[in-house]
């Protein structure tokens, strides 16, 4: 079983790579604002779209046409699932590859304790608290 340093750890190179591929261009599909609020928090910065201020078929096909690298982030809820695969079946029927790894990874990671993306930002910091008041208890 993974501790919370090795969850910490394995969360934030999930996030580094995010971050990296939004910088080279990638598009980041969340559901709403405070997913991309989160983020942002998170230092996620780029082009991070917004599936509910769009029909997904029609931003599908918008976004499918101007990028290369689509990343969806849904969040890992019934409807946050039921989103990624219309959102994955859309981005597929215009020729795109959109990537769902880094969802899925990230739900395996955290279905216990959050499942959307706007919590995210929340949990890292309480992953890094409980580091530190452990990493003190043992100091002792």
């Amino acid at each position: 079983m993974m501790d919370e340093r090795e969850r910490l750890a394995e969360i934030q190179a999930i996030l580094d790579e995010l971050a990296s591929r939004a910088a080279e261009g990638a598009v980041i599909l969340v559901e709403g604002r405070r997913d991309k609020a989160s983020l942002e928090e998170l230092g996620v910065k780029g082009n991070i779209v917004m599936t509910s201020q769009k029909q997904l078929f029609n931003l599908a096909e918008c976004v499918s046409r101007q990028h290369k690298d689509i990343i969806i982030l849904s969040d890992w809820d019934v409807r946050g699932d039921e989103v990624a695969r219309s959102a994955e079946a859309f981005l597929k029927s215009n020729c795109a590859r959109p990537d769902v790894e880094i969802r899925r990874r990230l739900r395996l990671l955290t279905q216990k304790e959050i499942m959307d993306v706007e919590s995210l930002y929340g949990y890292m910091e309480r992953l890094k608290s409980q580091c530190i008041t452990k990493q003190a208890g043992t100091r002792r």
